[in-house]
C-alpha cells in the first residue's frame, strides 16, 4: 500500500527533546570546566533514531523489514485485535504470557498447532494467528475482555479515541487535560504537563498567548521605559 503518516509529528517532537537533552547535558559539562559548546541535531537524525527496532533487523539481516502495523517485530501476540465494539492492545509478549493468554479466551487448541507452539513458529505464521485471535476476540465487547484480563493478570488495555483519552480517569489522575482561562474563548483545556516533580512540581497555569500579548512585559523587563514602549506601539513597530 501507500506510505503511511505517523499520526504525531514524531519526528520534531523527538527532535525537541533531543535538543533540550543535549542542552542539559552540555549544560552539566559547563558547571564541570566552565567551558560552554554549540549543541546541535535535527529532524533526520531524530527520525532515524526511532527506528531502533527496525535498523537492529536490518542490521542483523541485510533486509529491510516490512510494515507490521501495530504488531511487535520479535513477539506475537504484541498488537491491537479487534473486539465488537472496538480494539484491545493484547501484550502476550512471553511464552507465559501466551499460555495465560490463550486459557483466559478459552482457545488452548492454538498451543496444540504446532504453528504457534513457540514464539519464533507465531512470528512466522503471525498474519493467520492475527486472523484467528481476531475471530475470537471479536465476540466480546472490550470491557468485557478488559475484565477478563486484568483478573487473570495479562498484559492488555483498551485503543481509546481521544476524547475517550481525554476522559479516561488515569488521564484526569494524572492532571494531563488542565482547564486554563484564555482572553477570548474563555475556559478551554490542554495538554498537561507529562513529567512530575516530588520537590518543583509544575503544571501549565495559562493558556497560549495572544499575538503580542505580552511584548509591552517582555520590553519592561529588558529595560525599556514607559514611554519608549508607548512611542514603539504608536509608531506601529508592535503589537499589543
Amino acid at each position: 500500500r501507500q506510505p503511511v503518516k505517523v499520526g504525531a509529528p514524531v519526528s520534531d517532537v523527538t527532535a525537541g527533546l533531543l535538543a533540550a537533552m543535549g542542552i542539559s547535558a552540555a549544560y552539566a559539562h559547563k558547571l564541570q570546566t566552565g567551558e560552554g559548546q554549540k549543541v546541535d541535531t535535527s529532524l533526520f537524525e531524530a527520525a532515524i533514531i526511532q527506528t531502533y527496532w527496525q535498523s537492529a533487523i536490518a542490521f542483523a539481516t541485510g533486509t529491510t523489514p516490512d510494515p507490521m502495523g501495530s504488531a511487535h517485530p520479535l513477539n506475537a501476540p504484541y498488537q491491537a485485535f479487534q473486539t465488537k465494539d472496538g480494539w484491545i492492545n493484547i501484550g502476550a509478549a512471553n511464552q507465559k504470557n501466551w499460555e495465560k493468554f490463550i486459557q483466559l479466551i478459552d482457545a488452548e487448541h492454538l498451543q496444540q498447532d504446532p504453528k504457534f507452539s513457540a514464539n519464533s513458529d507465531r512470528m512466522k505464521n503471525r498474519l493467520e494467528l492475527e486472523q484467528q485471535l481476531n475471530t475470537i476476540l471479536s465476540q466480546k465487547n472490550t470491557a468485557d475482555w478488559l475484565e477478563v484480563f486484568e483478573g487473570g493478570g495479562l498484559p492488555a488495555g483498551p485503543v481509546l479515541s481521544i476524547t475517550q483519552m481525554h476522559q479516561d480517569p488515569q488521564t484526569i489522575a494524572r492532571e494531563m487535560v488542565p482547564t486554563v482561562t484564555h482572553p477570548v474563548a474563555g475556559k478551554v483545556q490542554t495538554i498537561g504537563l507529562p513529567v512530575k516533580f516530588s520537590e518543583t512540581p509544575g503544571g501549565v497555569k495559562s493558556p497560549a498567548p495572544l499575538l503580542g500579548q505580552h511584548t509591552s512585559e517582555v520590553l519592561a523587563e529588558l529595560g525599556y521605559s514607559e514611554s519608549q514602549i508607548e512611542a514603539m506601539l504608536k509608531a506601529g513597530s508592535m503589537s499589543e
